[in-house]
């Protein structure tokens, strides 16, 4: 398996101990700086739009050049778009729904709820719930994105 593909199928297990790490008493930063509505708006939506993506039965060129597309420049300068497909497609995504024990379209009827827990420039974390019903079926996790040449971007390298 190619270095950088293994690198990408890491990154989840990571996050996943580092999240469970921090426990229940952990705080969330404190707000630096006052988001405006406009941008507080286009990182919500580009948080949902990236579940939407990596949630898509058909795997199109608009959902994999968004997902690619809204990840940091600099987590991606090592791997091109056909690696982060593999392993998204074919690595994460299938890991993730088996880790939630449920198929593509349970999930994709899931509810998805985001919020930013904070904001430090050019940082922004934000708390993701999957629900379906009144059943949580992911989350709370934390999406960590910043903002790079203006615009929002996925950071998780």
């Amino acid at each position: 398996m190619n270095l950088k593909v293994a690198r990408l199928l890491l990154i989840p297990a990571l996050a996943v101990f580092l999240l469970a790490s921090c426990g229940e008493d952990a705080q969330p930063i404190e707000l630096d700086a006052a988001l405006d509505a406009g941008m507080e708006e286009e990182l919500l939506a580009l948080a949902n739009n990236r579940d939407a993506w990596f949630l898509a039965s058909d795997i199109t060129t608009e959902a994999l050049e968004g997902l690619y597309g809204s990840w940091s420049v600099i987590c991606r300068s090592e791997v091109s778009l056909g690696d982060y497909k593999d392993a998204v497609y074919e690595g994460v995504r299938p890991w993730v729904l088996g880790m939630l024990e449920m198929d593509l379209a349970v999930a994709q009827k899931a509810n998805r709820y985001y919020k930013i827990e904070s904001w430090r420039p050019p940082w922004a974390l934000v708390e993701q719930i999957w629900k379906l019903g009144d059943k949580i079926v992911l989350g709370p996790e934390r999406q960590l994105y910043l903002i790079e040449s203006g615009a929002w971007r996925y950071h998780d390298c």
